[in-house]
Formats: structure tokens, C-alpha cells, sequence
């Protein structure tokens, strides 16, 4: 399946509102815009397109957060794993992507 399948479209954006839910929820509302807004401006990532540009988010998301990053990101794939519980729709794929090395 290919990204412009509508299937992985839905992907896209669950995952895309994944990520925007665990960042306003651990940093606030505020704290979470500033840094979509470093994502946009240094990283040229636009909020809708996270899921297409996972490497250049995961980089992104060490630079600006450090080793909170890490935390980050388990909170992210534990949201992930559970909205797959809930829905047929897999994001495995898109979870082996977010592991931050």
C-alpha cells in the first residue's frame, strides 16, 4: 500500500493526531505549538505531513527535546498500540518508524 491508498491516508492521520494529542498533553497546548512551529520553520514539516516525514520528526524531536525525547516517544507508540486495539487499522509499520536510535 502505497501513502496515497486511502487506507494509509487514514494511517496518516490517525497517527498525525496521535502525535498532536501526546504533545499538548504532556507539554500543554502552548508549549506544543512552539514546537510544531520549530518543526515548521527549521525542519520545513508541516504538522499534516509528520507521518510522511518520520525521520526528519524523529531527528527534530531529539533536537529540540533531548533525552525527554525518549519519553516522548514511548508515550506516542503507547497511544499507537491502543488505538490499534480499538481499530482493524494497523500502524505497526508507522511504530517501528518512531523508535528513536
Amino acid at each position: 500500500m502505497t501513502y496515497h491508498d486511502i487506507g494509509q491516508g487514514k494511517d496518516d492521520l490517525r497517527l498525525n493526531n496521535i502525535i498532536g494529542r501526546v504533545l499538548n498533553r504532556m507539554l500543554g497546548k502552548r508549549a506544543a505549538q512552539t514546537f510544531f512551529d520549530h518543526l515548521e520553520s527549521t525542519h520545513s514539516i508541516q504538522r499534516q505531513n509528520i507521518a510522511h516525514e518520520m525521520a526528519s520528526f524523529n531527528s527534530a524531536l531529539k533536537e529540540y527535546f533531548g533525552a525527554g525525547a525518549g519519553i516522548i516517544e514511548q508515550a506516542i507508540n503507547k497511544n499507537i498500540e491502543f488505538v490499534e486495539l480499538e481499530t482493524e487499522a494497523s500502524l505497526t509499520e508507522r511504530t517501528r518508524m518512531l523508535k528513536l536510535v
